[in-house]
């Protein structure tokens, strides 16, 4: 039986809208913004204030005719929804129990499921969207046979989309943004070509390939734009070499015999110049196990740290009107509320994450030793756990005892003697401080004895120590002090550099706590 429902948008607008049984609630969310002028992906529908669900029919919702719905904007960040897809007989056979499942973003369109659930490394040669079946042409009896497409058919809750326009269709338009979907896969044969089904795909999702060859051609430009702003910097120097791109370097097939020409000293261009390096010469530096550069630094001499001895300035711990403002700022953004993230923004945060850490090449690793002496090595990406361990066996007197390292991530965890991979799967970048710990198996011989080795011992120096550039002396702060101006009710007088007034009294009391 025919009826109606009524909705209502923010400026009380309101529209009727003709519904029947079997009517879903996505088409009756389009056909209101489409009489809105809204785009129906934005918006959802709300009956006193609970959620309809878009993907069910009228007749599932429990709705009464006539019920006032409310158009609310939808959530812009995408959920994670859980899709089954059952394969026809034909293919059933070759994937185990009939249908392959994997999650999606909400936003996902059908076709970009059907294309992902092909590619997925499953092991079987899946083919959804480019399939033909031959017949003869005008459907005679004999004749020249061509090859037609088969259109996917999909199949979701008793509706069919067997078409272009239909496959454009991501989950949220359907109704479905979170929970799980199950759709059955089918084909339909056309009297379409198959070079002209492709045509037409194409021209449809186009727009799909568009994104990933812009993200492409972003990082060749920025080299080029690179390359060429550092072939335009003027050089004093004569016959300079012409430039090429440092990423690519092209290795020669034949080598050259120098002449008397090319023995004599090429000038050096932007690109020979050599880079400053701050570290020393390889003949200089100490070399560790797997004659891998290692410095080593003694425990401190004296129990008090160094930086206990430095004098301080008490004016450093009175907090200035800049100190009062930055901390009410912060209370003031701490007090609103703040929306936790969803599935897909922590899934693409993750991604983020691992593609940092895919660039990344080496890490810093500090060990530090229970008698205090710590060592400073650098890792390349392509090594483990195992490496970091048998390095350290390397260094210590004690080879036969046992002992763990243990780094922050954030919590105090072990390293694992395994074949993870130390900036990868564990997540190492830049500096990281590893503390070296005996096992309790440790004999205590080995704990009351040097760590290092003796080699290892002699060659250690004292940490570096910068030291602080001096301060001014307190006649040139006096005397800047007193060239204070008074100006009308915000009188402040600088004396010794120091701000006084406008300091409420209960920020004060912070600095003592």
């Amino acid at each position: 039986m025919a009826s109606n429902v009524v909705v209502l948008d923010s400026s009380l607008r309101r529209t009727v809208v003709k519904v029947n049984p079997g009517t879903y609630m996505t088409d009756v969310l389009e056909q209101a913004c489409q009489k809105f002028k809204l785009k129906a992906s934005n918006y959802g529908l709300k009956y006193n204030n609970k959620p309809v669900e878009l993907s069910s029919p009228y007749r599932q919702t429990g709705l009464p005719p006539g019920a006032k719905l409310e158009l609310v904007i939808a959530s812009r960040s995408p959920s994670v929804v859980s899709v089954a897809l059952q394969l026809p007989e034909s293919l059933a056979a070759s994937v185990p129990g009939g249908r392959l499942i994997d999650k999606f973003p909400s936003d996902t369109t059908l076709w970009l499921i059907l294309r992902k659930f092909e590619s997925k490394d499953s092991g079987q040669n899946l083919n959804f969207t480019a399939r033909g079946i031959t017949q003869i042409e005008n459907g005679g009896a004999s004749g020249a046979g061509r090859i037609f497409y088969e259109m996917p058919s999909l199949n979701i809750m008793g509706r069919d989309f067997s078409d272009f326009g239909g496959l454009q269709k991501n989950l949220a338009q359907l109704g479905f943004n979170q929970g799980s979907v199950a759709i059955r896969l089918g084909f339909k044969a056309t009297d379409q070509p198959l070079e002209e089904a492709m045509k037409e795909i194409g021209q449809y999702f186009k727009e799909e390939a568009a994104p990933s060859n812009e993200v492409s051609k972003e990082p060749k430009e920025e080299v080029e734009t690179i390359t060429d702003a550092i072939a335009k910097l003027p050089s004093n120097e004569p016959g300079d070499v012409e430039m090429t791109n440092t990423d690519t370097l092209a290795v020669p097939s034949t080598e050259t015999v120098p002449t008397s020409e090319d023995k004599q000293p090429a000038p050096l261009t932007p690109s020979k110049r050599p880079a400053p390096s701050s570290e020393a010469s390889p003949e200089a530096q100490l070399l560790g196990p797997d004659q891998r550069p290692i410095q080593v630094f003694s425990a401190p001499t004296d129990s008090t740290p160094k930086a206990a001895l430095r004098p301080h300035n008490e004016d450093d711990f009175e907090p200035t009107v800049a100190h009062a403002k930055l901390h009410q700022s912060r209370l003031q953004e701490n007090s609103f509320n703040k929306r936790l993230p969803s599935d897909a923004e922590q899934e693409r945060l993750e991604q983020e994450k691992a593609q940092k850490l895919a660039k990344k090449t080496q890490v810093t690793i500090k060990i530090r030793f229970p008698d205090q002496q710590s060592t400073i090595t650098t890792f390349t990406a392509a090594e483990s756990g195992n490496s970091l361990y048998a390095f350290i066996t390397g260094l210590i007197a004690a080879e036969d005892q046992p002992f763990k390292l243990v780094y922050k991530n954030p919590g105090p965890q072990a390293v694992p003697r395994n074949e993870k991979k130390l900036i990868k799967d564990l997540g190492f970048e830049e500096r990281v401080l590893v503390d070296f710990v005996w096992e309790d198996a440790a004999s205590e011989d080995a704990r009351k004895k040097s760590v290092l080795k003796s080699q290892y011992v002699e060659a250690a120096k004292e940490i570096p120590v910068l030291e602080s550039p001096k301060e001014d002396s307190k006649e040139e702060a006096t005397t800047s002090g007193q060239a204070g101006l008074d100006k009308g009710k915000g009188k402040e007088v600088s004396t010794g550099g120091k701000s006084k007034g406008g300091v409420p009294k209960w920020f004060k009391g912070l600095g003592k706590k």
